[in-house]
């Protein structure tokens, strides 16, 4: 007899996940992600920023920034849509949105995004980014998700 460890959801042990947990599950998961992610995007970019010019290193910042978020976020969203039982892209871009807020309100409390209009396109942007990418991501894994009554 083959016996399964539920690390994450089982369909046929106790009570399934509400959805309002997979969007506390997706917000710690996409903060997990995003922040070594982040990290090794940020280390990459100093590399880059040193051999470009003005202009061209702060796009090359902001990008591989933008990317690291959405890795982070289209990974969430998979779990979450293979996962999710009963939750699906909503939640999955509900808890990446609320890691986002998160993130934008401790980096706006230390004053780094001083000009309010900066911080307000800071947030529209990470914003729009993440959900983007949760989408993406749950839309690829509720592909991924096993069908219930069939065999193999």
């Amino acid at each position: 007899m083959a016996r399964r460890l539920p690390v994450i959801q089982s369909s046929d042990d106790g009570e399934p996940r509400s959805p309002a947990q997979w969007v506390a599950i997706a917000a710690a998961l996409t903060l997990t992600l995003w922040v070594p992610i982040g990290m090794l995007a940020m280390a990459l970019g100093r590399g880059l920023a040193a051999r470009l010019a003005g202009a061209w290193a702060a796009a090359a910042l902001v990008a591989l920034a933008i990317g690291s978020l959405v890795l982070a976020a289209g990974a969430t969203g998979a779990v979450v849509g293979r996962f999710g039982g009963r939750a699906g892209a909503r939640e999955a871009v509900l808890g990446v949105s609320l890691a986002t807020l998160g993130a934008w309100v401790a980096t706006v409390s230390s004053g780094a995004l001083a000009p309010w209009p900066v911080a307000a396109l800071t947030l529209v942007v990470l914003g729009v980014v993440a959900a983007f990418g949760a989408a993406l991501g749950a839309r690829s894994g509720l592909r991924r998700r096993p069908t219930l009554g069939k065999n193999g």
